[in-house]
């Protein structure tokens, strides 16, 4: 298994701080799926409080706020971030958060949730986030900041894009590529050897037997793929 900025037991004594970008839902998976690893944050980064799921509550005292210009003026160095902003189709501001920072000089966490696979022949970049009970087979490829959610299945020689979901207990059969920005959504299916595009959205429950072109949206069953508006 090929990861990117991963954790481990050897470097959390010398690893930087961990950030969370963002403070709800998925941020507040993430938080738990750190904190089973032994990772505990010491900070977000948001606008203000509003809307906070994170468990603010840890050993060390409340976590810290930051602000987007607070966390620019650090050194990146003394930092990890985690992206914790999710999506249900558009993933405009997720991808837009990663390329902001990277711009900056910062890195992002790559997350594997204890319970989930990851085959020792599949790729993982930067960023890149497997939760719980989901599966990465072998040779499957995953760009930059994508989220593989719970229980979802990428199987062999995928190629999956940057800033994607794969949301939760989607199945990708083998040889499935999927462009960047793509949501493919919670229980849709991708068959075998089929080419899903850039800035697409599967809709939940999706059964995709073909391929879908750049900018379109693709629900039902069979799946029926028009231009997004």
């Amino acid at each position: 298994m090929k990861l990117a900025n991963t954790l481990t037991k050897d470097t959390l004594l010398t690893a930087p701080r961990l950030l969370m970008v963002g403070g709800g839902g998925h941020a507040r998976v993430l938080q738990e799926v750190l904190l089973e690893a032994g990772h505990e944050l010491v900070g977000y980064v948001a606008p203000s409080d509003e809307g906070l799921a994170l468990d603010n509550s840890t050993e060390a005292g409340e976590l810290e706020r930051f602000t987007d210009e607070q966390v620019l003026a650090l050194d990146p160095a003394s930092v990890l971030l985690v992206n914790g902003l999710g999506s249900t189709g558009d993933l405009t501001l997720r991808a837009a958060i990663f390329d902001k920072f990277k711009a900056a000089g910062f890195n992002f966490l790559q997350t594997s949730a204890q319970t989930a696979h990851i085959s020792a022949s599949a790729t993982l970049l930067e960023g890149v986030q497997v939760m719980h009970m989901a599966v990465v087979h072998s040779d499957a490829k995953i760009d930059d900041n994508t989220i593989v959610n719970t229980g979802a299945i990428v199987e062999h020689h995928n190629v999956i894009g940057a800033h994607c979901h794969i949301a939760i207990g989607a199945v990708l059969a083998g040889n499935v590529s999927v462009g960047d920005r793509t949501h493919i959504g919670a229980n849709a299916t991708i068959l075998q050897g089929v080419k899903i595009g850039s800035n697409c959205i599967i809709g939940a429950g999706a059964v995709v037997l073909n391929d879908v072109s750049d900018g379109h949206v693709a629900v039902g069953v069979p799946a029926v793929a028009k231009k997004r508006g």
